[in-house]
């Protein structure tokens, strides 16, 4: 039952004026207003994608050296000859590493630069030939171990390993394996827990994601297209808004270039491989392997208790695709575990006007006193 003070207070003549609308003379009065006003909505809602799609605007970013590949990933060195504390940054499988720097206002990577960092990034590229039969442990001991090596060589230095949301999770199970070759290990929306504590809704989500299963083996991998219909549905109606918001921006401005610059990035999705798709769909949502401590990569159980390093985890307390009860779980099970909290969401830790002051500076601030 509903908190009573929760629950906002309608004025009583605002309540008669509703009353009146809907029992009024004319039965149809309500519902014409209605259908006006759902009209005008979707009429602002298609203007907004239609100067999305005619917006002229083209984000450049500058070229980023690749200092190793293998299939089609790569190791983008960020540091810009500068030197400095490497930083072994890893994205999620499922979208392009450039929200990391999405602009040149708005680069996580090119800040942790001016702040002093050399960071290394993983350009996971798209799964192609080399990937086909591609599962998690493949990308950690094939593409994860020799990039992260090559780090460590390129600077001599034990690298921090950042991973950020499911690259998070693919961190953790490269510092179980390679503990001596690292630093510590930072943690952003990383899930781990994803029944969320045995919430019904999220042990429901995982059963229902399953049913894709099938489709998944029909076609060979997970569309991208599927992926960012799993994220909007989180959110029915952000698009609606979003787009309905953006046909009020100016031309030009900063407020719109970063709106069609992040919509460019979603619509940039990367595919998932047939296995590594089951053993998202089915191991990790579906079994909760993770938090079980039943995952295994080449061998190892990538259990919590394993990770010594010190380590640090950013956790929204507002983030719909990775729940704050999914990652704080992991992060209150580390035995070396240093945790921020910050209100920013998922994408908005990273982008947002907020993201340096709420994540990037407190991030970069610990990191700091790790390596003093």
């Amino acid at each position: 039952m509903p908190n009573s003070k929760l629950v906002p207070k309608i004025p009583e003549m605002m309540k008669a004026q509703i009353a009146s609308k809907i029992s009024g003379e004319d039965p149809l009065e309500f519902h014409q207003a209605l259908d006006r006003a759902i009209a005008r909505r979707f009429s602002l809602y298609q203007e907004g994608i239609k100067k999305y799609q005619d917006a002229d605007f083209i984000n450049i970013r500058n070229h980023t050296p690749v200092v190793w590949s293998q299939g089609s990933a790569s190791l983008l060195d960020y540091s810009e000859g500068k030197g400095g504390y490497p930083l072994f940054v890893i994205p999620s499988l499922v979208n392009r590493y450039y929200i990391l720097d999405l602009m040149q206002e708005k680069s996580f990577l090119r800040w942790l630069v001016g702040e002093g960092w050399a960071p290394y990034v993983v350009d996971w590229g798209r799964p192609d030939v080399a990937e086909h039969d591609f599962g998690l442990e493949d990308y950690i001991v094939r593409y994860l171990q020799p990039a992260l090596q090559e780090v460590a060589e390129q600077s001599g230095q034990k690298p921090i390993v950042i991973g950020y949301c499911m690259g998070g999770t693919l961190a953790t199970a490269l510092t179980v394996l390679n503990q001596p070759k690292i630093r510590s290990l930072v943690l952003i929306a990383s899930p781990w827990d994803f029944h969320e504590g045995k919430d019904e809704r999220a042990i429901q989500q995982g059963k229902w994601l399953q049913c894709l299963l099938p489709l998944v083996q029909s076609i060979g991998h997970l569309p991208s297209e599927i992926l960012q219909g799993l994220f909007a549905s989180l959110d029915p109606t952000l698009s609606l808004r979003k787009f309905s918001n953006f046909r009020s921006f100016g031309e030009n401005t900063e407020q719109a270039k970063t709106f069609i610059s992040l919509e460019d990035w979603l619509n940039d999705g990367v595919p998932l491989t047939q296995k590594v798709a089951r053993e998202c769909l089915q191991g990790w949502y579906g079994e909760n392997l993770t938090e079980k401590g039943l995952w295994s990569i080449a061998g190892e159980t990538i259990t919590l208790d394993k990770v010594l390093l010190p380590t640090l985890s950013v956790v929204s307390d507002n983030d719909r695709i990775v729940p704050k009860a999914s990652s704080l779980a992991g992060a209150e099970s580390l035995a070396n575990s240093a945790i921020i909290h910050t209100s920013l969401g998922h994408i908005g830790m990273m982008v947002s006007r907020g993201a340096q002051s709420k994540s990037w500076i407190p991030m970069s601030d610990w990191m700091k006193q790790i390596t003093a």
